[in-house]
Protein backbone atom coordinates (compact mmCIF):
# COMPACT_ATOMS: atom_id res chain seq x y z
CA UNK A 1 0.00 0.00 0.00
CA UNK A 2 2.46 1.93 0.82
CA UNK A 3 4.55 1.71 -2.44
CA UNK A 4 1.14 2.71 -3.95
CA UNK A 5 1.06 5.69 -2.27
CA UNK A 6 4.46 7.05 -3.45
CA UNK A 7 3.85 6.52 -6.77
CA UNK A 8 0.56 8.61 -6.45
CA UNK A 9 2.03 11.33 -4.74
CA UNK A 10 4.84 11.00 -7.61
CA UNK A 11 2.72 11.33 -10.20
CA UNK A 12 0.73 14.27 -8.72
CA UNK A 13 3.72 15.96 -7.82
CA UNK A 14 5.27 15.64 -11.62
CA UNK A 15 1.36 16.64 -13.13
CA UNK A 16 1.66 19.78 -10.90
CA UNK A 17 5.71 20.95 -10.76
CA UNK A 18 6.00 20.06 -14.38
CA UNK A 19 3.57 22.57 -16.12
CA UNK A 20 3.89 24.94 -13.16
CA UNK A 21 8.05 25.62 -13.86
CA UNK A 22 6.92 25.71 -17.28
CA UNK A 23 3.77 28.33 -17.31
CA UNK A 24 6.26 30.46 -14.43
CA UNK A 25 8.98 30.37 -16.65
CA UNK A 26 6.81 32.06 -19.86
CA UNK A 27 4.78 34.18 -17.50
CA UNK A 28 7.86 35.82 -16.23
CA UNK A 29 9.46 36.14 -19.80
CA UNK A 30 6.32 37.72 -21.17
CA UNK A 31 6.93 40.25 -18.45
CA UNK A 32 10.90 40.83 -20.07
CA UNK A 33 10.01 40.40 -23.25
CA UNK A 34 6.95 43.62 -23.54
CA UNK A 35 9.38 45.64 -21.18
CA UNK A 36 12.17 44.89 -23.83
CA UNK A 37 9.42 45.89 -26.69
CA UNK A 38 8.99 49.02 -24.28
CA UNK A 39 12.65 50.19 -24.66
CA UNK A 40 13.44 48.92 -21.12
CA UNK A 41 16.28 46.80 -21.11
CA UNK A 42 17.14 45.80 -17.18
CA UNK A 43 15.06 42.29 -17.78
CA UNK A 44 17.20 41.57 -20.51
CA UNK A 45 20.25 42.96 -18.94
CA UNK A 46 19.56 40.28 -15.77
CA UNK A 47 19.32 37.53 -17.96
CA UNK A 48 15.62 37.16 -17.68
CA UNK A 49 14.54 37.80 -21.47
CA UNK A 50 14.46 33.73 -21.85
CA UNK A 51 12.75 30.85 -21.80
CA UNK A 52 15.32 28.67 -19.53
CA UNK A 53 13.16 27.87 -16.01
CA UNK A 54 16.82 28.62 -14.54
CA UNK A 55 16.16 31.84 -14.71
CA UNK A 56 13.03 32.38 -13.07
CA UNK A 57 13.09 30.00 -10.74
CA UNK A 58 11.91 30.65 -6.93
CA UNK A 59 12.49 27.55 -5.27
CA UNK A 60 9.75 28.18 -2.23
CA UNK A 61 6.80 29.46 -4.84
CA UNK A 62 8.11 27.56 -7.90
CA UNK A 63 8.63 24.25 -6.25
CA UNK A 64 8.42 24.02 -2.48
CA UNK A 65 4.78 25.77 -2.17
CA UNK A 66 3.40 24.39 -5.17
CA UNK A 67 4.27 20.68 -4.15
CA UNK A 68 2.92 20.91 -0.18
CA UNK A 69 -0.64 22.32 -1.76
CA UNK A 70 -0.48 19.23 -3.72
CA UNK A 71 0.39 17.01 -0.76
CA UNK A 72 -2.12 18.57 1.30
CA UNK A 73 -4.44 17.64 -1.11
CA UNK A 74 -4.99 21.20 -3.17
CA UNK A 75 -4.33 22.89 -6.39
CA UNK A 76 -1.34 24.32 -6.95
CA UNK A 77 -2.60 28.06 -8.43
CA UNK A 78 -0.81 29.61 -5.87
CA UNK A 79 2.98 29.88 -7.18
CA UNK A 80 5.16 32.43 -8.04
CA UNK A 81 8.49 33.00 -9.70
CA UNK A 82 11.51 35.48 -8.71
CA UNK A 83 9.95 38.86 -10.07
CA UNK A 84 11.23 40.21 -13.32
CA UNK A 85 12.48 43.76 -12.86
CA UNK A 86 11.90 46.48 -14.96
CA UNK A 87 11.97 50.25 -15.30
CA UNK A 88 9.06 52.57 -16.30
CA UNK A 89 11.54 55.42 -16.29
CA UNK A 90 13.37 53.38 -19.18
CA UNK A 91 10.92 53.10 -21.45
CA UNK A 92 11.51 54.69 -24.69
CA UNK A 93 9.99 58.30 -25.52
CA UNK A 94 6.68 58.71 -25.54
CA UNK A 95 5.69 55.91 -23.75
CA UNK A 96 3.12 56.97 -20.88
CA UNK A 97 5.10 55.19 -17.57
CA UNK A 98 1.95 54.36 -16.17
CA UNK A 99 0.37 52.91 -19.22
CA UNK A 100 3.91 50.58 -20.21
CA UNK A 101 3.72 49.31 -16.42
CA UNK A 102 0.46 48.23 -16.90
CA UNK A 103 1.63 46.27 -20.03
CA UNK A 104 4.29 44.78 -18.05
CA UNK A 105 2.38 43.66 -15.49
CA UNK A 106 -0.66 42.80 -18.06
CA UNK A 107 1.59 40.24 -20.55
CA UNK A 108 2.54 37.56 -17.63
CA UNK A 109 -1.16 36.44 -17.22
CA UNK A 110 -2.15 37.54 -20.82
CA UNK A 111 0.39 34.46 -21.48
CA UNK A 112 -1.00 32.38 -19.37
CA UNK A 113 -3.99 32.40 -20.82
CA UNK A 114 -2.30 31.79 -24.47
CA UNK A 115 -1.13 28.86 -22.74
CA UNK A 116 -4.50 27.65 -21.44
CA UNK A 117 -6.21 27.90 -24.79
CA UNK A 118 -3.07 26.30 -26.93
CA UNK A 119 -2.94 23.28 -23.84
CA UNK A 120 -6.86 22.88 -24.38
CA UNK A 121 -7.12 22.99 -28.39
CA UNK A 122 -4.37 20.40 -28.71
CA UNK A 123 -6.32 18.45 -26.25
CA UNK A 124 -9.37 19.01 -28.53
CA UNK A 125 -7.87 18.30 -31.99
CA UNK A 126 -5.88 14.93 -30.64
CA UNK A 127 -9.67 14.00 -29.45
CA UNK A 128 -11.33 14.80 -33.16
CA UNK A 129 -8.39 13.06 -34.76
CA UNK A 130 -9.14 9.59 -32.22
CA UNK A 131 -5.37 9.88 -31.17
CA UNK A 132 -6.49 7.90 -27.35
CA UNK A 133 -6.58 9.60 -24.43
CA UNK A 134 -7.84 7.20 -22.06
CA UNK A 135 -7.02 3.34 -21.59
CA UNK A 136 -9.68 1.22 -19.29
CA UNK A 137 -8.52 -0.93 -16.11
CA UNK A 138 -9.55 -2.87 -13.43
CA UNK A 139 -10.60 -1.21 -10.96
CA UNK A 140 -12.51 -4.25 -8.62
CA UNK A 141 -15.51 -6.16 -10.94
CA UNK A 142 -15.31 -3.02 -13.69
CA UNK A 143 -13.38 -1.31 -15.89
CA UNK A 144 -12.52 1.96 -15.68
CA UNK A 145 -11.50 5.23 -17.82
CA UNK A 146 -8.11 6.54 -16.68
CA UNK A 147 -6.42 9.57 -18.33
CA UNK A 148 -3.16 8.92 -19.77
CA UNK A 149 -0.28 10.76 -18.97
CA UNK A 150 -0.67 12.97 -22.85
CA UNK A 151 -3.76 14.33 -21.12
CA UNK A 152 -3.23 14.85 -17.67
CA UNK A 153 -0.27 16.95 -18.68
CA UNK A 154 -2.69 18.97 -21.40
CA UNK A 155 -5.50 19.28 -18.98
CA UNK A 156 -3.00 20.26 -15.91
CA UNK A 157 -1.42 23.27 -18.44
CA UNK A 158 -4.96 24.05 -19.19
CA UNK A 159 -6.33 24.45 -15.54
CA UNK A 160 -3.30 25.03 -14.23
CA UNK A 161 -2.63 28.74 -16.33
CA UNK A 162 -6.34 29.33 -15.98
CA UNK A 163 -5.64 29.74 -12.12
CA UNK A 164 -2.15 31.52 -12.72
CA UNK A 165 -3.55 34.13 -14.17
CA UNK A 166 -7.10 34.36 -12.14
CA UNK A 167 -4.46 34.60 -9.06
CA UNK A 168 -2.03 37.05 -10.43
CA UNK A 169 -4.80 39.50 -11.64
CA UNK A 170 -5.88 40.12 -8.25
CA UNK A 171 -6.11 43.70 -7.28
CA UNK A 172 -3.13 43.06 -4.41
CA UNK A 173 0.74 43.66 -4.09
CA UNK A 174 2.70 42.10 -5.18
CA UNK A 175 0.68 40.68 -8.02
CA UNK A 176 0.16 41.79 -11.64
CA UNK A 177 -3.56 42.95 -11.41
CA UNK A 178 -2.36 45.89 -8.65
CA UNK A 179 -0.27 47.66 -10.80
CA UNK A 180 -4.00 47.95 -13.52
CA UNK A 181 -5.51 49.23 -10.99
CA UNK A 182 -6.74 52.78 -11.65
CA UNK A 183 -5.05 56.07 -10.50
CA UNK A 184 -8.21 56.66 -8.50
CA UNK A 185 -7.39 54.01 -5.99
CA UNK A 186 -3.62 55.08 -5.47
CA UNK A 187 -4.48 56.48 -2.48
CA UNK A 188 -5.96 53.45 -0.81
CA UNK A 189 -3.56 50.94 -2.77
CA UNK A 190 -0.22 52.31 -2.02
CA UNK A 191 -0.18 52.07 1.54
CA UNK A 192 -0.61 48.41 1.19
CA UNK A 193 2.39 47.74 -1.20
CA UNK A 194 4.47 47.33 2.47
CA UNK A 195 1.83 44.82 3.95
CA UNK A 196 0.92 43.14 0.32
CA UNK A 197 2.69 40.07 0.32
CA UNK A 198 1.87 38.94 4.23
CA UNK A 199 -1.91 39.73 3.44
CA UNK A 200 -1.86 37.54 0.62
CA UNK A 201 -0.55 34.62 2.72
CA UNK A 202 -2.73 35.45 5.04
CA UNK A 203 -5.73 35.29 3.25
CA UNK A 204 -4.63 31.66 1.61
CA UNK A 205 -3.88 30.62 4.89
CA UNK A 206 -6.59 31.30 7.27
CA UNK A 207 -9.48 32.64 5.27
CA UNK A 208 -12.60 29.99 5.48
CA UNK A 209 -12.43 27.30 3.06
CA UNK A 210 -16.10 28.42 1.78
CA UNK A 211 -14.66 32.29 1.23
CA UNK A 212 -11.80 30.77 -1.06
CA UNK A 213 -14.43 28.86 -2.68
CA UNK A 214 -16.33 31.84 -3.09
CA UNK A 215 -13.60 33.97 -4.44
CA UNK A 216 -12.15 30.60 -7.16
CA UNK A 217 -16.06 30.21 -7.81
CA UNK A 218 -15.95 32.05 -11.25
CA UNK A 219 -12.80 30.93 -12.11
CA UNK A 220 -14.03 27.12 -11.64
CA UNK A 221 -17.29 28.00 -13.84
CA UNK A 222 -15.16 29.65 -16.87
CA UNK A 223 -12.38 26.41 -16.88
CA UNK A 224 -16.36 24.12 -17.35
CA UNK A 225 -17.84 26.70 -19.60
CA UNK A 226 -14.27 26.83 -21.43
CA UNK A 227 -13.87 23.38 -21.76
CA UNK A 228 -17.44 22.38 -22.77
CA UNK A 229 -16.47 24.49 -25.92
CA UNK A 230 -13.86 22.88 -26.62
CA UNK A 231 -16.01 19.52 -26.04
CA UNK A 232 -12.84 18.49 -23.94
CA UNK A 233 -14.60 16.29 -20.69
Amino acid sequence: MQGIDLIHYARALAFALVPMILSLSVHECAHAWSAHLLGDETAKDAGRLTLNPEAHIDPWGTLFIPALSVLMGGVPFLGWARPTPFRADRFREGVNRRFGAALVSAAGPVSNLALALVSLSLLAFLGRLGVPLFSMVQDGDSMVAQRNALDLFLLAMFQLNVGLAFFNLLPIPPLDGYRLLPPALDAIARPLERYGFALLMAAFLFLPAGVMNAVFRPMYALMNAVQSFFGVA
